[in-house]
């Protein structure tokens, strides 16, 4: 009781949980490529998919202020700089792209599956391929294609001394075959894996055949399976953790329907081998979670080319995606506004029935991007089929009047203050969550300057932490330095008391009394400088004019006193740096490290103190 009495008596301080042992900071050449964050792990994962094609070696970490990390690596690279410039020309990377040890990582939450077959084996016209699974005997060859040029390739199965299968894939002829075939347990009923075999016919696009040869109690038969555009065919993964692999890939009405090849995007297509037939199950609530994913994937690309949110072919596939995750309502109603109106790629319908699968001359007509699209969802089972909708004029003509609700009486706020202080040349401005909590306006005033407006640009509620931005550059802004020895001489800088006290600011000295917070939070750092209301917010240095921690809370005196019958002396508490170098790593600001040895007096110490730190007004 006595320890939660102590707790609450905390002036003010964010809790939740410690953070964890940090195991994944490294050193000397080596860097994490840190190529964004986000909030939520699902949207974290879906964007490191965006790069899987660039960085095998993408992965998402947990960091200690609870944002998710995105990074490659680790990476050996001696110059960050020119590394980085680098990648950023070629656009392979974003310029916001940070190059860290990673300091504040705590936790690898996922990284890219390393699902493989359990054989696989390529043919390429030249020799028969021989392979073994089990008691099963497979065998790749070729078979003339009757009285024409080329040959398609064969798989065939034996068990015990007996034929049990053959595939052939007819449609994939050539003069030099080509084949894949792999095992790969596909039906977690069946009680032996299941062979793919599959074959790239050529050309520009098109397209790749494949047959799945499966048991199916005692008798083995072979399921057709997609013939899919390009040469890939079929990828393999495990989502469902079931120990069998779906199949995946795209939903390949979408090519050509909306956009030309090059404009056209399809949604993810996820299959299922149950027994001899192939289901779909892309829709399946199992998979929801996946295409989610896939879902923020999409969505990354798209603000990496804003573009897109104007392609008709983009929008199709996205609009589809959100259909499959429950989101068809909002997906729709933001792409009414957005879809390209002046496209010259022709949308047509039959307005009477098909004969021998082509439309009658004459009965033809246009129809508009939305009427199309809505038309092709509900035939692919994407949406449920409804009556008929207006043409998408009258949507644009006459588009619902928005009506805001009038706003419920706010409690009127007090203005408050405190402290904070600049970490870069372009004016953002970091500070305690709690001094702007609530806040309608901010302002920020340098020591030696006028009141400026600021923006919030994010918060750590956990750590109690928040990045503004105002619009005026400086010259002097802060360097963070991690590790911080207990013992250590450190001053504060803040704005305490501003209506009593000097409004020019106060700098106080004093040292590190304790790594860890209350409950052996770890972080926190105690220190014994004196800090007072105003100061939440500003900065902590060591001697070298370093920033060390972010000043965030002192314990209540009276409260204190009624729990434990003493007065305490001055027992405060401040942010460490690695908490403050993780959450500026999230909202993707540079972190500026510890860049001077130097020991300085205090008088110096206060002059550095006093130019990096603003007065913050929060209205």
């Amino acid at each position: 009781m006595r320890i939660v009495s102590i707790a609450a008596s905390v002036a003010i301080c964010a809790f939740g949980s410690s953070a964890l042992a940090d195991s994944f900071t490294l050193s000397g050449d080596a860097r994490w490529v840190a190529l964004a964050s986000r909030q939520s792990l699902d949207e974290a994962i879906g964007v490191a998919h965006a790069y899987r094609w660039r960085f095998p070696t993408v992965r998402v970490m947990q960091a200690t202020n609870g944002w998710y990390a995105i990074v490659a690596g680790p990476e050996r690279i001696p110059n960050p700089r020119a590394y980085k410039e680098a990648l950023v020309r070629t656009g392979e990377i974003r310029s916001d792209t940070i190059i860290t040890r990673g300091h504040g990582y705590v936790a690898e939450v996922w990284k890219p599956s390393t699902f493989k077959p359990l054989i696989q084996a390529k043919y390429d016209g030249s020799k028969q391929v021989n392979l073994r699974s089990g008691e099963l005997v497979l065998t790749v060859s070729s078979l003339a294609r009757g009285k024409e040029s080329g040959r398609f390739p064969v798989l065939s199965g034996s068990a015990n001394g007996r034929l049990a299968f053959t595939a052939r894939l007819e449609e994939s002829s050539n003069e030099v075959p080509n084949a894949e075939v792999a095992v790969v347990r596909l039906d977690p009923t069946s009680a032996e894996p299941q062979v793919v075999f599959s074959s790239f016919w050529g050309g520009a696009h098109c397209c790749t055949v494949t047959k799945i040869a499966t048991k199916v109690g005692t008798e083995w038969r072979v399921v057709p399976g997609k013939t899919i555009d390009g040469d890939g065919g079929y990828t393999f993964d495990d989502i469902d953790g079931d120990g069998a692999a779906e199949l995946l890939s795209v939903d390949q009405t979408f090519f050509y329907t909306f956009a030309p090849y090059a404009g056209s995007w399809a949604p993810e297509s996820i299959s299922k081998l149950s027994g001899d037939r192939l289901v779909d199950v892309t829709a399946h609530p199992t998979f929801r979670t996946y295409m989610r994913q896939e879902l923020y994937r999409m969505e990354y690309l798209a603000s990496r080319e804003p573009s897109l949110w104007r392609s008709n072919g983009f929008l199709a596939a996205w609009v589809a995606t959100k259909a499959v995750v429950g989101e068809f309502d909002d997906a729709w109603n933001r792409m009414l506004p957005l879809y390209d109106r002046g496209t010259d790629w022709p949308l047509i319908e039959c307005t009477v029935a098909k004969v021998g699968g082509s439309c009658p001359d004459g009965r033809e007509r246009t129809i508009e991007f939305p009427v199309a699209l809505r038309k092709h969802l509900e035939e692919e089972g994407y949406i449920p089929r409804s009556a008929p909708v207006p043409r998408p004029e009258s949507v644009v003509v006459a588009r619902p009047t928005l009506v805001v609700p009038s706003p419920a009486p706010k409690e009127e706020k007090r203005a408050s203050s405190g402290t904070g202080f600049f970490v870069t040349r372009e004016g953002h401005v970091v500070t305690n969550n709690h001094v702007i909590e609530g806040c309608t306006s901010v302002q920020v005033k340098p020591s030696n300057g006028s009141p400026l407006p600021a923006r919030i640009l994010a918060r750590d509620t956990t750590n109690d932490l928040a990045l503004l931005k105002s619009d005026q550059s400086t010259d002097k802004f802060a360097t963070v330095r991690a590790g911080v020895r207990l013992g250590e001489a450190v001053a504060a800088f803040g704005f305490p008391l501003n209506s009593v006290l000097a409004s020019s600011g106060n700098f106080t000295l004093g040292n590190v009394t304790a790594l860890a917070g209350i409950g052996d939070d770890s972080r926190f750092l105690q220190i014994s400088t004196p800090v007072q209301p105003g100061n939440s917010g500003g900065p902590l240095l060591d001697e070298n004019g370093n920033v060390v921690g972010v000043v965030t809370s002192k314990l209540n005196a009276l409260k204190t006193v009624v729990a434990i019958g003493d007065v305490p002396q001055n027992v405060n508490f401040a942010i460490k740096a690695g908490a403050l170098t993780t959450f500026l790593e999230s909202t993707r600001v540079e972190v500026p490290a510890a860049s001077s040895a130097l020991r300085l007096s205090p008088p110096d110490l206060a002059d550095v103190a006093s130019s990096i730190s603003v007065f913050v007004r929060c209205d």
